[in-house]
């Protein structure tokens, strides 16, 4: 019968402000500064693909203590807009 499972050790102090950020300059601050990206979920204006980059709206801490990105591109798919 397998033990308790525990959340992974989060990192001392706060994770750093990628707010603002491509997706991937974000994932590699994250992981420099010892914290884990465990989810990117995407944001976009109702009936419209916005195209990368993808830069970071907003983020959070989980309950497990790993970073949640909120991301949005930055071009619409449509040229008109």
């Amino acid at each position: 019968m397998p033990g308790p499972r525990h959340a992974p050790e989060r990192p001392a102090g706060r994770p750093p402000d990628v707010v603002g950020y491509t997706l991937e300059d974000a994932q590699r601050a994250a992981d420099g500064a010892g914290w884990t990206v465990g989810a990117v979920v995407e944001t976009r204006p109702p009936r419209r693909g916005l195209r990368d980059p993808r830069r970071v709206v907003r983020q959070r801490v989980d309950a497990d203590g790993r970073l949640i990105l909120v991301v949005c591109g930055e071009r619409s798919d449509d040229a008109r807009v």
